[in-house]
């Protein structure tokens, strides 16, 4: 199922970039930057059930600025 229109998403803590809520090969959401490439970690589900709360969870975790990046210093 598509969260993505369900859950508002600030712009990245890191560049300010947009975020995408994304379904990870089915079994787990992250958030992404569109443009710096920073990431939430990836938020797994076993059952469909559960897909919308890891997808809150991943939101979650974007808006509240806990994401990984790659630039150096971070």
């Amino acid at each position: 199922m598509d969260f993505s229109e369900k859950f508002e998403l600030q712009d990245c803590p890191i560049c300010g970039g947009a975020g995408l809520l994304e379904d990870e090969e089915g079994n787990n959401y992250v958030v992404s930057c569109l443009d710096c490439g920073s990431h939430t970690v990836s938020i797994g589900y076993k059952e469909e059930a559960q897909a919308e709360d890891a997808a809150r969870r991943a939101a979650e975790l974007w808006n509240t600025g806990k994401v990984i990046s790659s630039h150096p210093g971070e």
